[in-house]
Formats: C-alpha cells, sequence, structure tokens
C-alpha cells in the first residue's frame, strides 16, 4: 500500500476504461479470469484487445452479453451475488462498497433508500462485472494511494432508463461531490457512475501526487471515438521518492464573525465542504467593542478557493475573508476497505516516523451501523480492530 497511482481522466473515466488501463498496467489477464470464475453470474464473454484511439495506443476492454434485455437488480440482489462469490477479501469489500456508494447516490437522486433502487445500467452484467474487474485489478495493484486529476464534464444529455438526463448524470456528481470538475469540457458523457463509484471506492483525492518513480503506465481505451481527442484513460504506477510523500501546500482562509446566530453555522460547514474546504473550524474569540464572536478558519487547495470563498459569502455575513499559503507535513496515510460481521467499514490507516501503523475506523461508516441497531460503538470497534489485525 505504499504505492501510488495516478489517474489522468483526459477524456474522463467509465468502469470500462478504468478496468482495462488498470489491466494494461498489471498485465493480470490471466488472473482476471480465474477471479471472475469465482462470481455467480453467466451469459457473458469477456474481451480483452489492443487497439487505438487517435492514434494513442492502449487496451479495450468489452463485456459481451448473450440475450437482448439486461435485468434490472435491486442492491440486495447485487450484494447477495457478490457475497456468494469466491472473491478475494479485498476485492469483495471494495466490490461491495462501490455499489453502495452507487445505491446512495442513486437513491438521494430519486428520493428513495438504496434498497428500494432498481440498478438499470450498472445492475446489468456487464457493469456488474467492470465494477468487479476494477476492484479486483486494484487489490492485485496493491490497493495503492490513489491520486485523481480534475474531471471533464462533458455536455450535451445522456440516455438512461428514465430517459434524457443531463451530463454529468446527477448520481455521478452525487457520487463526486466536492471534485473539481471543468464543466462543459468535452461532448457527450465523459465521466459515468461506474467509473466515478470506482474513484470511490478507490479512496481516489483529488489533487496532484507527490514525486514518484513511475514504475509503470496503464492505457485503457473507451468505445467510442470523441472530436478532438483520444478516448482513453492513463493510469500511472510508481512509487513515491523518500521525503516526497507527507509535503503539500493548501491555502488557510479565515474571517472574524461577530453578528451571526451560530445555528448557521452547520449549513456553512456543509457548504464549504461540498465547495472542496479540506477541514473546517469554528473558534470562540473576543471581538472589537467587547463582543463575543468566532474565528472561522478553512483549509483548501489552491485551485479551489474562490469556490470555497463563495460558499462562505453565501452563507454567512462575512463581507471580507483573508487567507494565506500554508506548508504541511502529513503521515503517510491509506485507506482500506475490511468486511466485518457487521458490514463493510473503511480504516484509515496512518504510518508513523517509526513504521508502526495506526489504524482508525472511519466514522461515517461506524455510525452507519450503530443507527441501524447492529451493534454499540464499542462492539464495532472491537470488531474492527480483530478483524483489522487478522
Amino acid at each position: 500500500m505504499s504505492g501510488i497511482l495516478y489517474f489522468d481522466c483526459f477524456s474522463g473515466i467509465a468502469g470500462d476504461m478504468a478496468t482495462a488501463a488498470l489491466l494494461s498496467l498489471t498485465g493480470a489477464e490471466k488472473e482476471l479470469r480465474k477471479a471472475l470464475k469465482g462470481v455467480p453470474l453467466s451469459g457473458y464473454r469477456l474481451s480483452v484487445e489492443r487497439g487505438t484511439s487517435a492514434g494513442m495506443a492502449g487496451v479495450r476492454v468489452h463485456v459481451n452479453v448473450s440475450g437482448k434485455k439486461a435485468r434490472a437488480r435491486h442492491l440486495p440482489d447485487i450484494l447477495a451475488l457478490l457475497r456468494a462469490s469466491s472473491l478475494p477479501e479485498g476485492t469483495l469489500a471494495r466490490a461491495i462498497r462501490c455499489f453502495e456508494a452507487l445505491g446512495e447516490a442513486e437513491a438521494g437522486v430519486h428520493g428513495t433508500t438504496a434498497d428500494k433502487v432498481h440498478f438499470h445500467e450498472v445492475g446489468a452484467v456487464d457493469a456488474i462485472v467492470d465494477i468487479v474487474s476494477g476492484c479486483f485489478l486494484f487489490e492485485l495493484a496493491g490497493a495503492p494511494k490513489a491520486h485523481c486529476s480534475t474531471l471533464p464534464g462533458g455536455s450535451g444529455e445522456a440516455r438512461s432508463a428514465h430517459g434524457k438526463i443531463p451530463v454529468p448524470a446527477p448520481a455521478t456528481l452525487a457520487l463526486l461531490t466536492g471534485a473539481p470538475w471543468r464543466f462543459g469540457e468535452g461532448e457527450g458523457e465523459l465521466v459515468t457512475p461506474t467509473g466515478a463509484a470506482l474513484l470511490r471506492a478507490f479512496d481516489a483525492v483529488f489533487e496532484p501526487p507527490p514525486e514518484m518513480t513511475v514504475r509503470g503506465v496503464g492505457i485503457g481505451l473507451g468505445r467510442r471515438e470523441t472530436p478532438g481527442r483520444p478516448n482513453l484513460l492513463r493510469v500511472v504506477g510508481g512509487n513515491p521518492l523518500p521525503g516526497a510523500l507527507g509535503r503539500d501546500r493548501v491555502i488557510e482562509v479565515e474571517a472574524n464573525i461577530d453578528d451571526m446566530s451560530p445555528q448557521r453555522f452547520e449549513l456553512l460547514i456543509e457548504r464549504a465542504l461540498a465547495a472542496g474546504a479540506l477541514d473546517v473550524a469554528i473558534l470562540p474569540a473576543t471581538m472589537k467593542k467587547n463582543r463575543p464572536g468566532w474565528v472561522l478558519r478553512l483549509l483548501c487547495p489552491e485551485e479551489r478557493l474562490e469556490i470555497v470563498s463563495s460558499a462562505v459569502f453565501s452563507v454567512s455575513t462575512a463581507i471580507g475573508l483573508r487567507f494565506h499559503a500554508c506548508d504541511r507535513l502529513k503521515l503517510d496515510r491509506a485507506v482500506r476497505t475490511i468486511e466485518t460481521r457487521y458490514g463493510s467499514v473503511r480504516v484509515k490507516e496512518a504510518t508513523l516516523p517509526d513504521g508502526s501503523v495506526r489504524p482508525v475506523p472511519e466514522y461515517d461508516d461506524v455510525k452507519r451501523i450503530v443507527r441501524s441497531g447492529a451493534a454499540t460503538f464499542d462492539e464495532v470497534a472491537f470488531e474492527v480492530a480483530k478483524t483489522w489485525r487478522r
């Protein structure tokens, strides 16, 4: 998990493109086909071939499905299918998390619950194979720390089971809220829901990768030609240079506020994080005229400064913001998804200077389990610690 993968989404990302790029990088076609045999899914044939797009060579993957009509599935159907497989533990946990993220996004779009969502396109055989394949190849690469470029938003409309929808698709935006986008760039749908869900499942961070030694490059080709650009996804794999990982530069933004109801801070924090803020803090302070007030302090990437500032101005009573660049030292961190008897839980792993690893379960995942009534906080923490050590 000490390696790095950089997803260069020059022409976007889709499930088949991510699988093809990772297959191009790892060369593990034989291992992938063996893993897919352990999934109780029939009626398809996996095609892997070399090809080109606008003169650029790469790998193209296609799932040829027998029959004319794709079967619509619910989330519990897909999760049951995955749990009945013989996939490796890491692949299974990541694939489950991928579909759970898709279910939550679709449920939010359609105003229902994840269990009741009909998966049309992403419930089809080809989408299941794409997601399982992407997760397997990512795990095979060592579950490295994933970085991702800014995403091209595409333009126009896309077809779905519900008719025409705007690009990017609503579920795609829900999955990648907070990611940097270039809206209006490119023709058609460039980032698909399955591609977005895989980035979520890979715990990709939307920031440039650190200095690294490049060990390999994978090129995954899409199935259609796009005017003016090759339709491909490039994945660069490498190892961080000694001392390079753990340093970056962010912008610290501050404002003094003494005339705003504290009730509005909840919405302010929510909007700031959705706009791309990395962290938000509210500090009590005494202001001019001896008024009690607050110091609002945010961290954000330099390219998100204007968007984050607009979010602050739209909700707060601040009429000015001060900001300056800060250098940060960070522990080497990675996120691993483990499957416990209570469900999948993400674990943040921080490597300390002495080489030891400090695991911390993701609070949102623990909270989800506790709210379901399956276990208490202490029981989940004990189960996660036991599973992680194993």
